[in-house]
C-alpha cells in the first residue's frame, strides 16, 4: 500500500476525484476547520448571552471557581460591574487572546513538537475545555483552556493545508478558498443547531452541542492523519544545517509582514460589518418586508452565504485561468479584492446620504465586501504559507493571525468616530481605508512580488 504522504516540501499529488482536484488530505483538514468553526464561533456567539441570562444570575455566579478574584481584576479598583459589563469584557478577552495565542502554538510546533502533535494536543485540550465550560464551577477554567487549545490549533491547521502543496503549485490559493467555504459553513450552522438548543431548551444543552462539534473536529483530524504531509524539521536543526538561514529568514519575514498591510487595512474596515453597521442599519435602513420589520441581525446571515458563494465563483475563475496558463499574480488579486471593498463601502457612503436607506443598499454592500474576502484573505494566507521558510512557517502563519488582531483594534478605533461624524462621513473614511490598500499595492506590490520571487528562485537553486 503506497502512502499518500510525500517528503516534506515536495507537495502531494492528488488522485482524481479526491476533492475538486485537490489532495485527499485537504478534505480532512477543511472538515476539521468546519467542525472547529461550529464549536468555536458558536461559543463566541453564545458567550455574552449565556453569561447575562444564566451564568451571572443570582444562584449561579456563586458557583464559578475563581469568580470573585476574576471580578476584582476586571473592576481594577473601580465600582462594582454589572453582569453585562463583565460579560462584555470576558467576550473581548476571549476573542483577542484567541487571535494572539496562536503565535505561541506556532513556536511550539516549529521548535519542539511539530505540527501534527501540536494539532492533536490542541484539539484534545479544546474537547476537554468544552466539556468543562458547560459546568458552572469550571467555566473560567474551561474558557482559559479553550484559548490555550486554540493557540495550539489554529495556525497549525492553516500550515498543514499549505504543506499539502509544492511551493509552485497554483492550486494552493484555491485550497484556502475551499477552507474559507468550510469555515463559513461551520459558522453559519451553529445558530441553527446550538443556538436553537440554547434558547429553546437550555444553555448547557446548546453548549453541549458545541462540545460534540469539537469532538468531531478531533476525530476528523485523527482519521485524516495518514493523508497529511510530514512535519518540517525543527527550526533549530534547520538553521544549524543551513548556514545563513537565520539571516535569510529575517529578510523574507519582513517582506511578508509588508505583504500583510492590505489584509490589515481590508479587515480593519470590513469588521465594521459586525460593529457599527448594525447600529447604523437599525436607525437608518428600511427593514419592512410585507408589513414585517425584520431584525437587523438578519443582515449578518448574508455574510456566510455570500462569502461561500463568492469563494465558489472565484475558485472557478482562478482554475479557469490556471488551465489557460495565465494565472493572476498575488499582488493583482489583492488589489482587485481591495478595489471590490472600495465599491462596497462607497455604496454605504452614498446610501447613508438618505435618512432611511433601502435594505437593498445594505444587501449590495455585503454582496461586494463578502466575495472580496476570497481575493484578500485566502490570497494572503496562501502567500504566507507558500513563501515562509519551512523553519519559520508556522510562526509566520501566526503573525498572519496577529494581523487579524490588529485589524480588530483598527475597527474599534474607527468605530469610535461614529458618535462624532455624520454617517456619510463615517463610511467615507472606510472607503479611504480600503482605497489605501489599493494604493499600497500599486506602489509597494511590485517590490514585494520581486522580493518573494527572488527568495523562491534562491530556494529552488539551493
Amino acid at each position: 500500500m503506497t502512502s499518500a504522504v510525500d517528503e516534506f516540501g515536495a507537495g502531494m499529488r492528488p488522485r482524481d476525484g479526491d476533492l475538486m482536484g485537490h489532495p485527499r488530505g485537504l478534505l480532512y483538514l477543511v472538515g476539521v476547520e468546519g467542525f472547529w468553526a461550529f464549536a468555536f464561533f458558536g461559543l463566541q456567539g453564545l458567550l455574552t448571552l449565556y453569561m447575562t441570562r444564566h451564568l451571572l444570575m443570582p444562584g449561579h455566579a456563586e458557583h464559578i471557581l475563581g469568580f470573585p478574584l476574576y471580578e476584582r481584576l476586571l473592576q481594577g479598583g473601580g465600582p462594582a460591574l454589572k453582569a453585562a459589563e463583565i460579560a462584555s469584557q470576558t467576550f473581548g478577552l476571549f476573542s483577542s487572546l484567541s487571535y494572539a495565542l496562536p503565535l505561541l502554538g506556532a513556536v511550539i510546533a516549529d521548535r519542539w513538537l511539530g505540527t501534527r502533535r501540536t494539532m492533536m494536543l490542541g484539539l484534545a485540550v479544546m474537547v476537554v475545555a468544552m466539556a468543562v465550560v458547560v459546568t458552572e464551577p469550571g467555566f473560567l477554567l474551561g474558557i482559559a483552556l479553550i484559548i490555550l487549545g486554540n493557540g495550539l490549533v489554529k495556525c497549525n491547521l492553516m500550515v498543514s493545508i499549505g504543506r499539502l502543496y509544492a511551493t509552485d503549485d497554483p492550486r494552493r490559493t484555491s485550497a484556502f478558498a475551499i477552507y474559507l467555504i468550510f469555515a463559513n459553513i461551520g459558522a453559519f450552522s451553529w445558530p441553527l443547531i446550538a443556538g436553537t438548543l440554547a434558547e429553546k431548551v437550555n444553555f448547557p444543552v446548546g453548549i453541549g452541542a458545541l462540545a460534540i462539534g469539537m469532538s468531531l473536529a478531533l476525530t476528523t483530524y485523527l482519521l485524516g492523519r495518514p493523508h497529511l504531509p510530514a512535519d518540517a524539521p525543527p527550526a533549530a536543526k534547520a538553521e544549524k544545517a543551513e548556514p545563513g538561514a537565520s539571516k535569510g529568514n529575517l529578510r523574507i519575514a519582513l517582506i511578508l509582514i509588508a505583504a500583510l498591510v492590505p489584509e490589515v487595512l481590508y479587515f480593519g474596515a470590513y469588521q465594521q460589518s459586525f460593529n457599527m453597521f448594525p447600529v447604523w442599519a437599525s436607525d437608518h435602513v428600511q427593514r419592512h418586508l410585507l408589513g414585517f420589520e425584520f431584525p437587523v441581525t438578519w443582515f449578518s446571515t448574508l455574510d456566510g452565504l455570500l462569502t461561500i458563494a463568492g469563494a465558489m465563483i472565484t475558485i472557478r475563475l482562478w482554475d479557469w485561468q490556471i488551465k489557460r496558463g495565465r494565472p493572476m499574480g498575488d499582488m493583482v488579486r489583492l488589489a482587485i479584492g481591495c478595489g471590490i471593498g472600495v465599491i462596497g463601502f462607497a455604496i454605504l457612503a452614498v446610501a447613508s446620504l438618505s435618512a432611511q436607506a433601502p435594505a437593498l443598499a445594505a444587501v449590495a454592500y455585503f454582496a461586494f465586501v463578502d466575495p472580496a474576502i476570497t481575493w484578500v484573505d485566502t490570497v494572503t494566507l496562501a502567500l504566507v504559507s507558500r513563501t515562509a521558510p519551512a523553519s519559520i512557517n508556522s510562526t509566520m502563519v501566526a503573525v498572519y493571525g496577529l494581523s487579524m488582531a490588529l485589524s480588530y483594534y483598527i475597527t474599534g478605533q474607527l468605530g469610535r468616530l461614529y458618535a462624532h461624524l455624520t454617517p456619510p462621513a463615517f463610511w467615507s473614511i472606510h472607503v479611504g481605508v480600503m482605497a489605501a490598500g489599493v494604493v499600497f499595492l500599486v506602489v509597494a506590490g511590485p517590490f514585494i512580488a520581486r522580493g518573494l520571487s527572488g527568495h523562491a528562485a534562491r530556494t529552488a537553486a539551493a
